[in-house]
């Protein structure tokens, strides 16, 4: 269950830094470019999808430790979530600071999921 939601997170990582490049970062509604809104959409969904798989790893969770790990993700999922949906869209401005940051935090929590090596 671990390897699916690593996997699940890895692909909505690399799904939010593609529509984030610039050019790409548009949101729906009034942000809504071209594809933007069905790119967004589809981001929402991954995110929707990983967290529902989370919160079951969590649930099935042998030790704390490992509890611990997957409430760090469903975190910093909940902040990138958050980052997709408000801020300054300006190329270099607030959002895109924001959510690069948010984005690192969101893979190294992804990292620690996977346990030590």
């Amino acid at each position: 269950m671990a390897v699916d939601a690593f996997a699940k997170g890895s692909a909505l990582h690399d799904a939010v830094y593609a529509a984030s490049l610039p050019g790409q970062s548009s949101l729906p509604g009034q942000y809504g470019a071209g594809n933007a809104a069905a790119r967004w959409a589809d981001i929402q969904r991954r995110a929707d999808d990983l967290a529902q798989t989370l919160y079951a790893l969590r649930e099935a969770a042998p030790t704390e430790d490992e509890h611990a790990r997957v409430d760090d993700v469903l975190a910093s999922l909940q902040a990138l979530r958050s980052a997709t949906q408000t801020g300054d869209m300006s190329p270099g401005g607030l959002y895109s600071s924001n959510l690069q940051t948010r984005l690192q935090y969101f893979q190294a929590a992804l990292q620690a999921l996977r346990g030590p090596e």
